[in-house]
């Protein structure tokens, strides 16, 4: 056997059983934190799930109190305006309030009236489970939870609850609520998903080192220098900002022939068909057709110039990055529904255009993430020109990110990373102490000459 190959093998296969061994062993360890992980969440899940019910009881005890304690024209009147009070209360969905007496008879439904009045002593769920029973026992220890399977009315059909009861004792009453916990699974599910891509992600890595590692035996490179690794990086870099460019000068050069050419056709179009309307006369026919293909065209017409607008609005280039922004959040509020506070300061020479184009999109990738996965109702975006770097914040009030940037954004959020950072920018993202996420960024600025700070709000 060659010298070579020989070397070849004591090189490459103490490196192929050592991947595989720690493969496996990272396969195993992050198979079983997956299982604990999902729990966990699952048990946070459920754990907000019956904090909630029990604070929208507490507030509906509270609303009834008086009716309970004073009976003030009568018992009988009483309880028929809880009844009622109980039978107009809804929360959610699918949230609802109902009453059952001790033996069983139910008293209050609003979503089942056909249920008022009989006794559901003996009920049971599709697998077997004593509904009424067992929420009568969870009242009767002094409120506590119990799980079964319910009619969920907007799926129409039945869904796993979680329902939690108490007994009003004057009246010998059995209250009860509770929430439709059929999309824990889903959630649990997206989070396994989550983690079992990260484990991917890292075999996919291990994997890669090996092979990498035997190419470098193969072509006997013992080492590689760091200078040759970091003029490979710039490189990459240089690529990446080219590739950057190209796309930025392919969507304002398409944005300006929707816009000019494609735009302007279909305006023309539509002036003939409103000529044709006009003179179409007494032919009825003719002239809805005609107003058929107006409204056609409208809509065309409009959606050519949004879809230019996302491609490049020209009043980044007209006007700047302040009233490009404050346009955009306004697009963004009325398109979404979700409230846009904004404060934008000129930046003006400040920056260059590639770099308020680099910041335009983070804003813009930073509001489609909230559209798609926050949940909010509210963000702020703040942009303030210092003395020698400008900062923008992005704040939401939804649901927060779950693992920060560094341990596996989205490819949009590692396209916002680079482009801030081609501009020797720098960008964190980090969830809020109580809700929501918060994206910071800051970015080196120009001489402070010829500027003029504008506030839109």
């Amino acid at each position: 056997m060659p010298f070579k190959t020989k070397l070849f093998l004591i090189t490459v296969l103490p490196l192929v059983a050592l991947s595989l061994l720690i493969g496996g062993i990272t396969f195993l360890q992050a198979s079983r934190l997956i299982e604990e992980q999902t729990r966990a969440v699952e048990e946070r899940i459920l754990a907000s799930k019956r904090q909630e019910i029990q604070n929208i009881v507490e507030l509906v005890l509270t609303s009834i109190k008086g009716q309970i304690d004073e009976e003030p024209d009568g018992r009988e009147a009483a309880q028929g305006e809880v009844k009622r009070l109980l039978t107009e209360i809804s929360f959610g969905d699918d949230g609802y309030f109902f009453v059952y007496s001790r033996d069983g008879t139910n008293l209050v439904h609003p979503k089942l009236p056909h249920l008022i009045g009989k006794k559901w002593w003996d009920l049971q769920d599709p697998e077997g489970d004593y509904v009424i029973r067992n929420l009568m026992a969870a009242a009767e220890a002094g409120g506590a939870f119990h799980r079964y399977v319910w009619n969920k009315p907007s799926a129409s059909g039945d869904a796993e609850k979680l329902g939690y009861a108490v007994m009003l004792e004057k009246w010998g009453w059995m209250l009860g609520t509770g929430v439709y916990i059929d999309d824990i699974a889903s959630e649990v599910a997206m989070v396994r998903a989550d983690f079992t891509a990260n484990v991917r992600q890292t075999l996919l890595v291990i994997f890669l080192i090996t092979m990498i590692a035997i190419l470098l035996s193969l072509t006997a490179v013992a080492t590689v220098s760091f200078s040759e690794q970091k003029f490979a990086d710039s490189k990459l870099k240089d690529l990446t900002n080219r590739i950057v460019d190209v796309q930025e000068q392919e969507r304002k050069r398409v944005s300006s022939e929707l816009h000019d050419s494609i735009s302007q056709l279909l305006v023309s179009v539509r002036y003939g068909i409103e000529m044709i309307h006009s003179r179409a006369g007494s032919q009825v026919l003719l002239q809805q057709q005609a107003e058929r293909c107006l409204r056609i065209l409208d809509d065309a017409i409009s959606e050519v110039r949004r879809i230019s607008k996302d491609l490049r609005p020209s009043v980044l280039d007209d006007m700047g990055l302040s009233a490009a922004l404050v346009s955009l959040a306004k697009d963004f509020e009325a398109q979404s529904g979700i409230k846009v506070r904004i404060s934008a300061d000129r930046c003006r020479r400040r920056l260059s255009d590639k770099a308020k184009t680099a910041l335009y999109r983070v804003v813009q990738e930073a509001l489609t993430n909230v559209a798609r996965h926050a949940r909010a109702e509210e963000v702020t975006i703040n942009l303030k020109a210092g003395i020698e770097t400008l900062s923008l914040t992005i704040e939401d009030d939804g649901v927060g990110i779950i693992l920060p940037v560094n341990a596996g954004g989205g490819l949009g959020i590692r396209n916002m990373l680079e482009r801030i950072e081609t501009h020797g920018g720098t960008m964190t993202m980090s969830r809020m102490p109580l809700r929501g996420t918060l994206i910071r960024v800051s970015m080196p600025l120009g001489p402070a000459d010829d500027v003029l700070a504008e506030t839109a709000a």
